[in-house]
């Protein structure tokens, strides 16, 4: 269960912990050249590694279910603000001042996970509640077998037609199929063609044998209450799709800068720095 107001408590412990930071830097700049290896400098790098490690412990937190250490609400909470907290430590490490092409590089890592992190939390406090407008009391199994039902009666509908009658049949299909990777093809377009307008049946109907335009007018009928009830699953992929995308950017890089930040520690430490 929800912690009642943990954002509003991450908020303020995250301006407490801005201005104490910023103090501590606007009073080290004021006495020294700030860089790297300076004492504060080496304090605020300390800092930023550990709050990268800690941020990192998210991912096993959220999968930890027994664990009583903290809600996931907490988690989340202090995931988003230390998360942009990280990034301002790591940069009064620095003192704006890049020695390396691993130093460089661990820093663009940073910003690359802090922004990708940043976007997913807009999208979970957007995306659900579009998903929630869309998403119906069936299963997505519940759904897929209405379809295949549906699409059967089509089939049967077209059995034994003329060659028109199969060439509409066909094109009906066509334009529901999904298609390759088509889930990651909803997150940047829209859901395929528009539906067939009942302005165009008439013209379709005219294509057929006098015999056989009510069988199609069935068809037809058939095939909107399938479009119809596809285009909703569509848009629930599409928001679940969007929802998992940003993770393909944030958790990869985040293991990148784990090991740059390794790397970078061990460069200063072992050979003074990194000879690129």
């Amino acid at each position: 269960m929800a912690v009642p107001n943990s954002g509003k408590l991450w908020r303020r412990i995250f301006l407490v912990l801005l201005i104490g930071t910023s103090a501590s830097y606007f009073y080290y700049a004021r006495r020294e050249f700030p860089h790297g290896g300076s004492s504060f400098g080496l304090g605020y790098g300390i800092a930023g590694t550990a709050l990268i490690l800690l941020l990192a412990f998210f991912g096993i937190r959220k999968r930890w279910y027994r664990s009583t250490f903290g809600t996931l609400e907490q988690w989340m909470q202090s995931h988003i603000y230390l998360g942009v907290l990280v990034l301002i430590v790591l940069l009064f490490h620095t003192g704006g001042r890049f020695n390396d092409k691993i130093a460089v590089t661990t820093f663009v890592l940073v910003i690359v996970v802090v922004a990708s992190g940043i976007a997913g939390a807009i999208l979970y406090a957007t995306v659900p509640r579009m998903l929630t407008e869309v998403e119906s009391e069936l299963t997505v199994e519940e759904i897929a077998d209405q379809l295949n039902q549906l699409a059967r009666s089509m089939a049967r509908i077209a059995s034994g037609r003329s060659a028109p009658f199969q060439r509409i049949y066909d094109e009906l299909l066509r334009q529901t199929a999904p298609g390759g990777l088509a889930g990651w093809r909803l997150i940047v377009s829209g859901s395929g063609r528009k539906p067939q307008q009942d302005a165009d049946w008439a013209r379709l109907i005219a294509l057929v044998p006098r015999e056989e335009q009510e069988e199609l007018r069935q068809m037809l009928v058939v095939s909107r209450q399938r479009r119809e009830l596809l285009l909703r699953l569509v848009y629930q992929q599409r928001y679940k799709n969007i929802l998992e995308f940003w993770l393909y950017i944030h958790i990869p890089f985040t293991l990148a800068l784990i090991a740059f930040a390794a790397l970078h520690i061990a460069a200063v430490f072992y050979y003074g720095r990194m000879p690129w």
